[in-house]
């Protein structure tokens, strides 16, 4: 996220959810993200905040005017309650289509869809663990493999865990919301949605193999993740390139991009598992021969040539990525100072009924007075 000037912000009234009201007690990243794709999608999204406000409004980076762009991104085209009574609580709850919590909210008598995200489930050997985004990674088994050979892996950074656990808890919600709207059920539903279960689809199958094997793999190095290789991110001569090469034909174009013709045939390079073995022979040749080159041009020759290449931009070069700006990546968030923040937009898009590409981020209590008294 950053702060931008003079972008603007398509705000789309009557979207594929309007006649949705959500409701979220909790704030936290999970739920706020869930409850951002609805809002992006035309629901009403009320936020019930306490007097200090949300979690979420305490997150780095700030504003020069010391307010949370984390929180900006979260909370676009959401309203903002606070200072309410028990009564107007229950008021609020009883209108709500879905209603979001976490493992503080007590449980309550109601008619909506409440979908409760948890770090660990309500049950079970890491229920009482207080979590948090890395140590989801290091239990689900991604930590051991990534980083330099000596000393401890790398853990990596923002709320990844959490951002997935509420995407998870947006398709779980909006599955049964559809079902109601076609009559399937009228009844009260509860939902839980486990952080550290929603993080395990990336671990892909090595845990699995780990399981069925025995075998531990061993921590080979930055850029090197068996079997695959190469797979990474490598620098150029004048920005980042992800490199995915996997098969035969994908190789020998790799190496007639590089100009690396000694490479193409050797039988044992024919397999990424053949390649992985000889790293240390290739790699300095590969990372040679893009230093020479563009991240840019090479990716281009790479999509001609039918290489899996992708332009890994940095931070000062990512909103002028063409294919950025052509799919509208990143929207517009409005803070009540005045404040403008570029961030990503929705992950993915209806067309007859578009999402909202930003949007105002609503002051602690702004619209109290619309669901209060």
């Amino acid at each position: 996220m950053a702060v931008t000037e003079g972008h603007g912000y398509t705000s789309r009234m009557g979207g594929a959810l309007h006649d949705i009201t959500v409701v979220d007690l909790a704030g936290n990243i999970a739920t706020s993200y869930c409850a951002k794709m609805f809002a992006d999608y035309g629901a009403q999204v009320v936020n019930v905040e306490p007097t200090e406000g949300f979690s979420t409004r305490q997150l780095a980076p700030f504003t020069a005017g010391g307010e949370s762009a984390m929180h900006a991104y979260l909370h676009t085209n959401k309203k903002s309650v606070s200072g309410y009574s028990a009564n107007d609580l229950q008021d609020l709850l009883d209108d709500a289509s879905l209603i979001l919590g976490d493992a503080q909210t007590p449980t309550f008598d109601h008619d909506a869809i409440f979908t409760r995200v948890t770090w660990y489930g309500s049950s079970g050997p890491y229920a009482h663990y207080v979590g948090s985004d890395a140590q989801c990674f290091a239990l689900n088994a991604m930590l051991p493999n990534i980083g330099h050979v000596a000393g401890p892996p790398l853990i990596p950074t923002g709320y990844q865990a959490q951002i997935v656990a509420g995407k998870n808890a947006y398709v779980a919600s909006l599955t049964q919301l559809l079902g109601r709207k076609l009559g399937n059920t009228t009844s009260a539903i509860d939902i839980e949605v486990s952080t550290f279960e929603s993080m395990l689809c990336l671990t892909e199958v090595g845990v699995i193999g780990a399981y069925n094997t025995g075998l531990t793999p061993t921590r080979m190095g930055i850029n090197r993740f068996p079997p695959t290789y190469p797979l990474g991110v490598f620098p150029c001569q004048d920005g980042w390139l992800g490199l995915t090469v996997l098969t035969p034909g994908q190789w020998h174009a790799f190496c007639d991009l590089l100009d690396m013709p000694d490479f193409k045939h050797v039988d044992l390079f024919q397999t990424a598992v053949g390649r992985l073995e000889a790293v240390d022979v290739i790699e300095p040749v590969i990372r040679e021969r893009l230093l020479t080159r563009k991240a840019e041009a090479l990716f281009y020759a790479g999509q001609q040539a039918r290489i899996p290449l992708a332009r890994v931009p940095t931070m000062a070069e990512l909103f002028q990525v063409d294919q950025f700006q052509q799919r509208q990546a990143f929207g517009e968030a409005r803070l009540s100072d005045g404040t403008t923040l570029a961030v990503p937009s929705v992950p993915f898009r209806l067309f007859a009924t578009p999402p909202n590409f930003g949007g105002p981020v609503a002051a602690l209590g702004e619209h109290t007075a619309e669901f209060v008294g």
